[in-house]
């Protein structure tokens, strides 16, 4: 039989990769099988017996479930889903409550998984980041191409709100690119190299590559993540480490940066220009087509359908026709549907006041426990997906949701074998 398949590490290292590699070139398909397929070794094992092969329970899962529930921070990831099915008590629309449940089900299921594989450690923690770097590279690189050869009419589209075209929804794609920038400084800092020294400048120009082409691709959403993160990894230079000056040369960069980015970046600063055109045509009640404007309307409709049920919402389940009646309502003929762009808002509509405090709970708990706060990397993760909650309803769809989990649980699984306050 080959080792391959008789290693449980070897096929969730296998399976990650898959994952990973699947995630970001949107196979959607083959990313559903991976995350099902990790579940199913958690759960089961082959005995080979001779010529007899037969699939089993695994011998070890009643210790996988005590270390499961030791480790607090894996319970605490299930909230999201949980939170989706209280609601169904009084959600009307069973079928988006099912839809909504089946998009939440990784943060049940996947969590177990990932406290009962082997431990990550740090090389394979590093590997995965490495084949992060570089499959985002190849396909900036593809984007950049692109861009160039249709320079001017993705320029015309910058002018009116537009975007540069990417694999997947841009602002997804931003977010990755900002987790793989700082996987990329991680990498750097930790001299990592896969088979030669030398390799360590292939990740430090890899790694420029995509801070320059991130703010090439001009998305508001990825950039101010990613500077927010530099941001945290400053003080948490100052806090934890007592770096004060590089804590505050960082803080300084994050200020600089942006400024000369404008000055430099035509597509950075037609992006820049034309957010606060939108806003201006907002503001004077005309906004209806421009991007910006049906964001921020939006959000203000889903704030409007929190306000009417503020302690438990309206209903995970019966948001999105709750959104489409007020949409109806009041911007017929204006403003186009569309959910709320904002994770925090989504939840409150849905799930009220007690389901946001709860999301937020689940969302900081594996931060702060047993000191992971400490992890510079970890911590970065937390400031990039917390401020895309605020443009974005990033866990309501297969691609954020797989995104996000990919990250937080990998990193879980290796601090939850770590000393207490490791970094």
């Amino acid at each position: 039989m080959p080792i391959l398949l008789q290693s449980y590490k070897a096929q969730t290292v296998i399976l990650l990769f898959i994952w990973l590699v699947s995630m970001l070139l949107s196979a959607e398909f083959v990313l559903s099988v991976a995350m099902i397929a990790l579940v199913l070794l958690s759960l089961f094992e082959l005995k080979i017996d001779g010529p007899q092969v037969r699939l089993l329970p695994r011998s070890n899962l009643q210790d996988n479930l005590r270390r499961f529930f030791s480790y607090k921070a894996w319970p605490a990831v299930a909230i999201p889903f949980l939170l989706v099915l209280a609601s169904a008590l009084w959600s009307e629309d069973g079928t988006y409550t099912l839809q909504r449940l089946r998009i939440k089900l990784p943060f049940l299921v996947l969590p177990f998984a990932f406290a009962s594989m082997p431990a990550l450690g740090r090389r394979e923690l590093l590997t995965i980041f490495y084949f992060l770097l570089v499959l985002m590279s190849a396909i900036s690189l593809y984007v950049l191409v692109d861009f160039l050869m249709h320079y001017d009419a993705v320029m015309a589209s910058l002018g009116k709100g537009g975007h540069l075209p990417t694999p997947s929804n841009h602002i997804r794609f931003s977010i990755t690119l900002a987790l793989a920038i700082l996987a990329g400084g991680l990498l750097w800092q930790e001299h990592f190299y896969f088979i030669k020294p030398q390799e360590r400048w292939l990740t430090g120009g890899l790694t420029l590559f995509l801070f320059l082409f991130i703010h090439l691709l001009s998305v508001r959403s990825g950039i101010v993540s990613l500077y927010l993160a530099l941001l945290v990894l400053g003080l948490h230079q100052v806090f934890f480490k007592k770096r004060i000056r590089l804590g505050l040369a960082m803080a300084a960069l994050v200020l600089v940066l942006p400024l000369a980015a404008y000055q430099t970046l035509p597509s950075f600063r037609l992006k820049v220009d034309y957010a606060r055109w939108d806003y201006l045509q907002f503001a004077q009640g005309k906004g209806a087509g421009y991007p910006d404007s049906e964001r921020i309307t939006s959000m203000l409709t889903g704030l409007e359908i929190g306000q009417s049920s503020p302690w438990f919402g309206i209903g995970a389940g019966d948001l999105r026709s709750e959104v489409k009646k007020r949409y109806e309502t009041q911007y017929a003929g204006q403003y186009e549907f569309k959910m709320p762009h904002n994770q925090f808002i989504t939840i409150f509509a849905g799930t009220g006041l007690i389901g946001l405090l709860l999301f937020l709970f689940g969302f900081f708990f594996p931060l702060f426990y047993r000191n992971n706060i400490r992890n510079p990397l970890f911590l970065a993760f937390h400031a990039i997906f917390f401020m895309s909650f605020f443009v974005e309803n990033t866990i309501e769809n297969n691609f954020g949701v797989s995104l996000y989990l990919f990250f937080l649980l990998a990193g879980l699984n290796h601090l939850s074998t770590e000393p207490s306050g490791a970094s």
